[in-house]
């Protein structure tokens, strides 16, 4: 083969390989024309900030049960004691078995208004008239009546001294609770000796709406003490209970509530069967003004030493009239105005 033959092979050869790179180099650019041409993936939509999430609109409570104590009504709610704490044993004579009686034909007193909080001075504190009925037991349908004027008649409360059932069994208890299903009022009561169902108050607790066998709250300024006789008198421990509450109030006016009355006005024995004189003396001892029972199927009222013992116990139950002259179906209404205290009776 000539030189010439084999420098022909030669560039033969190079421009092979140069064409080949230039379609190499051609074909590169038209993939990366095509992928340049061809749609990307979608661009990710961007995540939105969370919105405020709004606070709900908050569900008013129902209105509170006829039996349970009310939080508005009293300026601070009731002190129970943490425990219920038992009471001694009778010291003196057994209690008098109660004995039914006709109630007398009575004239309705007619009712008083209490003076509107508007018209009371600049810094006294406002008006407010508050119930008290006593021994509603065994008579449903006098007790109804009570409880509707007393609803009716503007009060704000109604504080009941004991009796509210017969004996103090499941089913009694049952029965008070229907007749007290729909009074509007906050309503305190106190046990009385028909409460306990052998010396024990676990239906009343349960039934009755009291937070504890003795309480106390304030009103305006009127300090409330709700004690314990339901055994027949007032114990050594339940005095020392009504010290320490009573000492513990700063208010001008002072008011105790309990079953048992430490006297009768009209002179009978139907009274605590223990504790009697000391009660007495403790009542005057700490300035107590007014001590509301009922025990006696009747209204009496005496003032001893400066304190106003008021016996209402004419809310149902069979009156005692042999021996009682004022022995009718009432309750009293009682109006207060700062330290002013108007009492009066209402008779069914």
């Amino acid at each position: 083969m000539s030189k010439s033959s084999r420098r022909r092979q030669k560039r033969s050869t190079s421009q092979t390989i140069f064409i080949a790179l230039s379609a190499l180099l051609a074909i590169s650019m038209v993939i990366s024309l095509v992928i340049v041409a061809l749609p990307g993936p979608p661009a990710p939509t961007p995540t939105p900030l969370p919105s405020r999430t709004p606070i709900p609109t908050r569900t008013p409570l129902p209105p509170p049960t006829a039996t349970a104590p009310p939080e508005l009504s009293p300026t601070s709610p009731p002190r129970p004691s943490p425990t219920v704490e038992p009471t001694e044993a009778p010291i003196g004579p057994a209690l008098p078995t109660d004995t039914p009686e006709i109630a007398p034909s009575v004239t309705t007193t007619p009712t008083l208004s209490p003076t509107p909080a508007s018209e009371a001075p600049a810094g006294a504190s406002p008006a407010f008239t508050f119930a008290v009925a006593g021994d509603s037991r065994g008579n449903p349908r006098v007790y109804r009546r009570v409880l509707e004027a007393v609803a009716a008649d503007g009060s704000d409360f109604l504080v009941h001294t004991g009796d509210l059932v017969n004996s103090g069994t499941e089913t009694q208890w049952e029965a008070f609770e229907e007749v007290m299903a729909g009074f509007p009022l906050p309503f305190y009561p106190v046990p009385g000796n028909h409460d306990g169902l052998d010396g024990k108050l676990d239906g009343y607790l349960a039934y009755s709406g009291a937070p504890a066998a003795h309480y106390s709250f304030d009103r305006g300024l009127v300090h409330f003490t709700l004690a314990d006789s339901h055994n027949g008198g007032i114990s050594a421990r339940e005095l020392a209970w009504l010290r320490a509450d009573l000492s513990a109030t700063d208010l001008p006016v002072a008011m105790v509530f309990l079953h048992h009355p430490p006297f009768d006005p009209d002179g009978t024995e139907h009274i605590m069967a223990y504790g009697n004189d000391v009660f007495m003396e403790l009542m005057v001892e700490l300035a107590v003004d007014y001590v509301f029972a009922g025990h006696i199927h009747a209204y009496a009222q005496q003032e001893r030493d400066g304190v106003l013992y008021t016996i209402t116990g004419g809310a149902g139950a069979p009156l005692y009239s042999t021996d009682h002259p004022q022995a009718f179906h009432h309750y009293l209404r009682v109006t207060v105005q700062d330290e002013e205290i108007e009492i009066e009776i209402v008779e069914i």
